[in-house]
């Protein structure tokens, strides 16, 4: 029997206690496609405590979509982390969004 990477890598993560990481990359990952982009330029997921996962806004009409969409999220979060991963979500206030940096060629 051959047992696929990604159970191998979820157990490994889960042993060494880096699940929360895994499942905020995983967010991190999705975010654009779950919210869309008007709403992703508003926001982004910045951690994960527990269940919960902590959604950064830069405006207060973005942290009360989050909220009014939170079902939705947290479905579309358990197909892509898994069921139960992330059962909450947060809006937290913040100033800016840490963006991933984009190397471009010179």
């Amino acid at each position: 029997m051959v047992t696929p990477i990604r159970a191998i890598l979820k157990s490994a993560a889960r042993a060494w206690g880096l699940e929360p990481a895994a499942h905020l990359a995983g967010a991190r990952a999705v975010w654009l496609a779950i919210v869309g982009p008007d709403l992703a330029a508003h926001s982004a997921p910045v951690g994960v405590r527990g269940k919960r996962l902590l959604v950064g806004v830069t405006h207060p009409a973005a942290g009360q979509e989050i909220r009014l969409r939170s079902g939705v999220i947290i479905q579309a979060l358990a197909r892509e982390l898994g069921e139960g991963a992330i059962v909450e979500v947060h809006p937290v206030a913040r100033r800016t969004l840490d963006r991933p940096r984009i190397r471009r060629s010179s």
